[in-house]
């Protein structure tokens, strides 16, 4: 058991991730952002913040309840897409990888294949009707503007 109150502000996440799992089991979360494995960061952090520990049936019940996890819901990974062999892989899930440089200095623009982009969450399986209906909401109430929606044929037209 852990009282992370003043570190919550300083999840690099953001204070609305961490608060998902507030008052309950943070393996469920941890199965989805498994960033949290790739280095023992998290855990060195956490050691601070143990205030107790839960009784041995709790435990297993906790143990229980994320062994169903694993041998009931789909992989949320695995529809991940085929990766560039060419990139520097950091991790595969969630996928972190770079553009090598010899590769990022032949060509003034990345080229797509190599391109990526580091994220969090597993990607997302989009049926062709979504990809094709979707709308990107752009927030321009800043610069005293409406807001803007495009679509995917929108921005590969710019």
């Amino acid at each position: 058991v852990y009282d992370v109150s003043e570190f919550i502000k300083n999840h690099p996440g953001g204070s609305e991730k961490i608060m998902m799992a507030a008052g309950s089991s943070l393996e469920q979360w941890w199965h989805i952002y498994r960033q949290h494995f790739a280095s023992d960061l998290p855990t060195r952090l956490l050691e601070h913040m143990l205030i107790g520990k839960l009784a041995d049936e709790d435990q297993e019940a906790v143990d229980e309840q994320m062994e169903v996890i694993y041998e009931t819901d789909k992989d949320p990974f695995e529809l991940e897409p085929f990766r560039n062999k060419q990139l520097k892989v950091h991790s595969d899930q969630p996928m972190n990888a770079e553009v090598p440089e010899q590769l990022l200095t032949q060509h003034y623009l990345t080229p797509s294949p190599i391109f990526f982009k580091r994220h969090h969450h597993p990607v997302p399986y989009l049926s062709e009707d979504q990809v094709k209906n979707y709308k990107l909401e752009i927030d321009l109430s800043e610069y005293g503007k409406e807001n803007m929606r495009v679509s995917l044929e929108d921005l590969k037209a710019m």
